[in-house]
């Protein structure tokens, strides 16, 4: 059996403007972090692994990706059709 991640409505500090969704936690070193973020004037939907810094704080890696809003739910399903090839009873 999985242990699930610990989700949590993210807080804190917003990196650059962003703002913050949602924190699923990864590891315990690592997190996955959506915020809602801008480029030139456009809004972006980001995906992205914080890690924990030598200071205990939580820091954007550059692993990860940012998405149209309109991609969303292409990514979605694509991401569900994976995740029922990899483990059918698992998904929901």
């Amino acid at each position: 059996m999985h242990e699930q991640p610990r989700i949590d409505v993210a807080e804190g500090a917003a990196h650059c403007g962003d703002l913050p969704v949602l924190d699923i936690q990864k590891n315990s070193r690592e997190r996955f972090r959506i915020a809602h973020t801008t480029f030139k004037g456009r809004p972006y939907i980001d995906l992205r692994v914080w890690y924990v810094d030598g200071a205990g704080d939580y820091q954007p890696s550059r692993a990860g990706i940012t998405i149209r809003p309109s991609q969303v739910a292409e990514i979605v399903q694509g991401l569900m059709l994976a995740a029922r090839a990899v483990d059918p009873q698992g998904v929901n």
